[in-house]
């Protein structure tokens, strides 16, 4: 009985961790975010991503369904047991993801046939391992971060984003209010919701409002992606 107890426990924990990343890859900052904008019970949604509760069939393929059309490869088979066929990577262990434009690792970046529009596509590269779902990718444009990064590098982050303040210290890629993407390692700034950008080799670019940050999960080296042009 105690086994059985435990076994539906991780069931429940797997699941949850499952809705997490789906509801992540559809662009909902929280759990409580997913809920009220459509319009799922609070609580209940809550507790099937802590997995503290089963969630049922009828749950999953509303789940499911809402979030497919948020541009997720995502099933209620999917969320329930994990052997989603739609969300698995190609047969040679590497996986697609979309490059959403280039990404400045010096100073500011033209705009244009490298910037496609806020939900465009610039290309899809195959990265050489699987990667989570709502992972998205920029190819590095500037040298002030080598030999960290390096021009053409493809950089791996989420779509959904994470808070700044997380990301004290680390590298990350973000988007300032101006309207600009940078590869840069934060600081804090000098005054509250405001953050130095670090490079390696360029000027210190201090107290930068972001409208969106990532962590970077994975960096694929120019020689080491393939490019799906069609």
């Amino acid at each position: 009985m105690v086994a059985d107890q435990g076994r539906e426990g991780r069931i429940r924990v797997e699941q949850g961790e499952r809705l997490r990343l789906a509801r992540l890859a559809a662009g909902y900052r929280s759990a409580r975010d997913a809920a009220l904008r459509n319009a799922w019970p609070e609580s209940t949604y809550r507790a099937h991503e802590a997995g503290t509760r089963t969630i049922g069939r009828d749950d999953a393929e509303r789940y499911a369904e809402r979030f497919r059309r948020d541009g997720v490869l995502v099933s209620a088979k999917g969320l329930l047991f994990g052997d989603d066929e739609a969300a698995e990577p190609p047969g040679d262990g590497s996986q697609v993801v979309a490059v959403k434009g280039v990404i400045s690792a010096g100073g500011l970046i033209e705009t244009g046939d490298e910037q496609p529009e806020p939900h465009g596509t610039l290309f899809e590269v195959a990265v050489p391992f699987p990667v989570p779902h709502g992972t998205i990718a920029f190819r590095v444009a500037g040298a002030s971060m080598y030999p960290k990064y390096e021009p053409d590098d493809i950089v791996l982050c989420a779509r959904a984003g994470e808070s700044p303040e997380r990301l004290i210290g680390r590298y990350a890629a973000v988007a300032t209010r101006d309207g600009h993407r940078y590869l840069k390692k934060l600081l804090r700034g000098s005054r509250r919701g405001v953050f130095h950008l670090e490079s390696h080799n360029a000027p210190l670019m201090p107290d930068r409002h972001l409208v969106w940050a990532s962590g970077i999960i994975s960096t694929v080296h120019a020689q080491h992606w393939a490019r799906f042009l069609g």
